[in-house]
């Protein structure tokens, strides 16, 4: 109903009450009004045509006004303050109305701010970040990764990120452009294997760290992905001088480490002469350092074998019952000198595995012996071997000082050893967990472990049963 329209009605209808004022008044005085009277009443209709007139044109400005502020209100526009010039029948309205402007005005600053302190921080993260829609389309894109992947945002936001930002596998060269599928449909965080390369715009490939995790409304829906990833060219680099300082270093020193070995054999077996007491007791001193110089160099040449992917294993059936017991009967010999009981159980008709032996053997002693070390005086340490739908398991259990809690996340780490009340008194490289994980894994395996600090822990490894030929 537009203005015009509205204002015919109000005349219409304020003339027709006058009208009809005016036939009432002379149809109950019966036609004898006097002139005057006639005239008086003439005059109070037109004045009550004339006040309806124009409380009609004022309503329709206020109506007017009020549908103004509104439509700048819903347009952004929160700047105009509402009731100025409104008469004081829409006072309340007014005063409600501005009362959530100003509301409106406040909690959209406070929002607007919050995003510039959060696009600032994305913006200027050391790091490349970017971040998707449910339909993969990039919304965000900051300036490290423009200046890692070679493109600018404005050609990237809005695009699909499996176009424009190719990750693989810089050995299998299999892709891993769909990896943030799994963020947006399971809302898991991802993080990409260590020898992923990023394609730039120029083609080159980069080393790069990649982790994505979902994003959630405050009511826990996803919403999109993001996704943090690093150029990690340098420190490839400075891994690999590093495997090679340890491989050229652990070959150099093993030899001189092997003739020292042979020569305080030969010094004890008195082959140099007669020895007094003291004399034996500084060799021997010697040749336990000198045993923890060639386990550590053995440890090194491990692990830089592992990790430049050259150690060779001699894949084979195994019985891992079988090597189980020889490793034990090996150690019963320390157990008995630290007053320790150490029990092996072996399920019947064990399946064999298809494992590298020697390897196996490394494993498993390195999990008996750490048992035996840092396990008290009198203690008791349980090797089961056994089997499940998962494969061929070897656990063992002691009744040890046990892991903190804080602590378990570091136990698999290089050169990690954990401060306890036996740690002063056993030696190590704290390599051997490390080698002992990579060595496990390699084999298709899975180590497994868990720990209370003063109740023992309980380590264990499985490996894939053979296939029936």
């Amino acid at each position: 109903m537009n203005k015009i329209s509205l204002l015919i009605k109000f005349t219409f209808a304020s003339f027709l009450i006058a009208a009809l004022s005016i036939w009432a008044a002379l149809f109950i005085s019966g036609g004898q009004l006097s002139t005057l009277a006639k005239l008086i009443l003439v005059l109070t209709n037109l004045l009550f045509v004339i006040l309806v007139l124009y409380l009609a044109t004022k309503t329709r400005e206020s109506l007017n006004y009020f549908s103004a502020v509104a439509n700048l209100i819903a347009s952004g526009n929160l700047d105009q303050e509402v009731g100025r010039k409104l008469t004081s029948e829409f006072a309340q309205t007014a005063q409600s109305l501005e009362r959530m402007r100003v509301s409106l005005h406040t909690q959209i600053n406070t929002l607007e701010e919050r995003a510039d302190r959060a696009e600032a921080v994305v913006f200027n993260v050391g790091e490349g970040v970017f971040a998707v829609n449910l339909k993969g389309e990039i919304i965000v894109f900051n300036q490290i990764a423009e200046k890692i992947v070679g493109l600018k945002k404005d050609l990237i936001l809005g695009q699909s990120y499996e176009q424009l930002l190719q990750f693989f596998n810089s050995k299998t060269r299999d892709s891993y452009g769909s990896f943030i599928n799994k963020v947006l449909l399971q809302g898991k965080s991802v993080s990409l294997p260590s020898d992923t390369v990023l394609i730039t715009s120029s083609k080159a490939e980069i080393p790069v760290a990649v982790n994505s995790s979902p994003i959630k409304n405050q009511k826990g829906i996803i919403v999109g992905g993001i996704v943090v990833f690093r150029d990690i060219t340098h420190e490839r680099e400075i891994e690999e001088i590093r495997a090679d300082l340890i491989s050229i270093a652990s070959h150099q020193l093993r030899t001189p480490l092997s003739e020292i070995k042979g020569l305080l054999s030969l010094l004890t077996d008195n082959i140099a002469g007669p020895l007094n007491q003291k004399q034996k007791e500084y060799l021997d001193l010697l040749a336990v350092a000198n045993e923890r110089m060639i386990n550590l160099v053995n440890d090194l040449l491990n692990i830089s074998r592992i990790e430049q992917g050259r150690l060779q294993l001699n894949f084979q059936k195994v019985n891992l019952g079988t090597i189980t017991a020889e490793i034990c009967r090996g150690l019963q010999v320390a157990a008995k000198q630290k007053k320790q009981n150490l029990n092996l159980f072996i399920d019947q008709s064990l399946p064999v595995v298809v494992a590298d032996p020697e390897k196996t053997k490394e494993i498993i002693s390195n999990l008996v012996e750490n048992a035996l070390k840092y396990t008290f005086e009198g203690g008791t340490i349980v090797v089961k071997v056994t089997t499940n739908i998962n494969g061929c398991w070897v656990l063992v259990k002691d009744s040890g000082v046990g892991v903190p809690k804080a602590k378990q996340k570091e136990l698999f780490q290089k050169f990690s050893r954990i401060e306890n009340a036996l740690s002063q008194k056993t030696t190590g490289t704290g390599l051997g967990l490390y080698t002992v994980r990579q060595l496990v894994e390699k084999q298709n395996g899975r180590i497994w472990f868990e720990s209370e600090e003063g109740k023992g822990s309980t380590f264990g490894f499985v490996l894939p049963i053979a296939k029936s030929s």
